[in-house]
């Protein structure tokens, strides 16, 4: 009796195994080896579908990686503000409309960082440029005599931190920098008293890249002209100026 019992049990046994096998292929045939590894898994990272179009052999983090660098330029149109407010008429500030064009150097100098919605990368950027008057400046609504026309920019000391996700095309960014000009704003005019000024300059904006390793963004920038009370007077031109930039 027991050895019958203990033949019907090892029968039974390889029934199960058989079924149990039965069932694993049947299930890999209609879900896929993948969904399987999935469930058998539960720590297999998922694949994130990358919208951004990385240049032709490069990926997103390759794109993004520290030391990379890119050149490019921003051009735009700006104008000056009543910063600070002036009371007495004689103190009007000039009204100056300009062209703005500024070309760039930027380096990567972290990589990608962060995480979440603060991932990104820190760069180094150089802008060297002009910005010329479009019009003969105005003070009292007439024409400045002696009408100053260009001031030439360097801004070699510029932190831009891009906020990068490899699941978007597209980056937000901010800005802030230092550097020195030179020109003739400071011709008849009550703000400035020296070609040479100091400037100081913050920002943001949008980029966009594209897959051919281009990119292009629009920005804002603040910008503010003055030499440190070098001489007077030293009322300082603030501006703004709203531009469109293109790298690669």
């Amino acid at each position: 009796m027991k050895k019958t019992v203990w033949i019907l049990g090892l029968v039974w046994g390889m029934i199960g195994l058989n079924t149990q096998t039965a069932q694993a292929d049947f299930f890999s045939s209609a879900l896929g080896e993948d969904t399987l590894a999935w469930s058998r898994t539960p720590d297999y990272p998922p694949q994130v579908i990358q919208a951004y179009p990385g240049p032709e052999g490069k990926s997103f983090e390759e794109r993004f990686a520290k030391h990379e660098y890119e050149f490019g330029f921003s051009l735009g149109y700006g104008y000056n503000i009543n910063i600070p407010p002036v009371d007495a008429e004689s103190d009007e500030r000039t009204d100056l409309r300009f062209a703005y064009f500024f070309p760039n150097f930027k380096y990567n100098l972290t990589g990608l960082m962060g995480s979440s919605i603060y991932q990104g990368a820190l760069f180094w950027v150089v802008e060297a440029g002009a910005a010329i008057t479009t019009r003969d400046p105005h003070r009292l609504q007439k024409p400045v005599d002696d009408a100053p026309n260009y001031v030439f920019g360097l801004v070699p000391a510029q932190l831009e931190y891009k906020f990068l996700q490899a699941d978007r095309s597209w980056a937000p960014f901010l800005f802030m920098g230092v550097g020195v000009s030179w020109g003739d704003w400071f011709a008849s005019s009550n703000e400035l008293a020296t070609a040479y000024e100091f400037i100081l300059q913050m920002g943001g904006g949008m980029e966009y890249f594209f897959s051919n390793g281009t990119a292009l963004n629009f920005n804002y920038r603040f910008w503010h002209l003055s030499n440190s009370n070098i001489k007077s007077p030293n009322i300082g031109i603030n501006a703004h100026i709203f531009s469109f930039g293109v790298s690669f």
